[in-house]
């Protein structure tokens, strides 16, 4: 099972925070209707992905790393809404800046913290002092060189379109012995890389199927659950159009290109019926959902 929010249903979630009412009828206490093609849903309900992104996401973090967060200047790359962020703050950083492609509104941080303790969590009242938010064009990062010790990604290079380029920056900006954590999931040739399996039940539909055709199936559900027609229709094709179709493999070389060292790596994987995956499919970017990777700027 997935244990956070793809990235693409964060942006949504960040950009629509406001209307949070509107967003509880949406995820709320039931999931959205359609199962995916395995009967799992993609898409969690709203308490699952604030908990999961406060809590799940850092612990998991936490332990895959270690002992490497504890006082340091952090930059955490498509943080979204910033609840991972906020999360973060209970590992003591010394600082955390946000880096998204999409901007917030005044007071942002306030409202994510509001709505923090609307679901039970107290967040350090040290958030005020070391978070902090900073839009950018996708590519070039608007900081000096060296001037963090440690990077932080959690599903969201797979809408990166310059992989190489971030990569580059992440190197720029980061000081020397510096490292970077960056999870994605899920990868684009996987059951689930499409991030839209709970609306198109067609397994791999991804690898076969031309945009057109995925549009088409899209506004097809839209019309049958109209509450869901923004959501479906206005953000997450949009974010389908906008992935960059990388496997594993290619984020491993593309990492290793940019100078860094693999210091640690994880698969994210499940049992698989493959019987309707596409033969000409490499075996290991079927299998292959996710993956959490520590690199090390030399």
């Amino acid at each position: 099972m997935i244990k956070s929010l793809p990235g693409a249903v964060r942006r949504f979630l960040a950009q629509s925070l406001i209307r949070a009412p509107a967003l509880q009828r949406l995820l709320g206490k039931s999931r959205i209707a359609v199962s995916g093609s395995n009967g799992q849903k993609f898409v969690p309900n709203l308490d699952e992905w604030i908990h999961s992104h406060y809590y799940t996401v850092v612990d998991d973090a936490a332990h895959f790393c270690g002992d490497i967060i504890r006082g340091k200047s952090i930059l955490n790359v498509g943080c979204g809404e910033m609840l991972t962020d906020f999360g973060l703050l209970r590992l003591d950083p010394h600082s955390i800046t946000g880096i998204d492609i999409s901007p917030k509104p005044p007071g942002h941080l306030e409202q994510v913290r509001a709505k923090l303790a609307g679901n039970g969590i107290q967040v350090p009242p040290s958030h005020a002092d070391k978070l902090s938010f900073v839009c950018y064009d996708g590519e070039n990062f608007p900081f000096a060189d060296g001037h963090f010790e440690l990077i932080f990604s959690w599903s969201a290079f797979e809408h990166v379109a310059n992989v190489p380029r971030v990569l580059a920056e992440i190197s720029r900006v980061l000081k020397p012995g510096g490292h970077a954590f960056v999870q994605v999931y899920p990868w684009f040739h996987c059951l689930h890389g499409s991030h839209l399996t709970d609306w198109i039940a067609e397994p791999y539909f991804q690898l076969r199927r031309p945009v057109e055709w995925v549009r088409t199936e899209l506004e097809r559900q839209a019309a049958l659950r109209p509450a869901e027609a923004d959501f479906i229709l206005g953000h997450m094709f949009p974010e389908y159009r906008s992935l960059n179709k990388k496997s594993a493999r290619q984020f491993y070389a593309e990492a290793r290109n940019a100078g860094f060292q693999v210091i640690k790596a994880k698969l994210i994987t499940y049992e698989q019926d493959l019987s309707a995956a596409p033969a000409d499919t490499d075996f290991a970017d079927l299998m292959i959902f996710g993956t959490m990777m520590l690199l090390k700027k030399p």
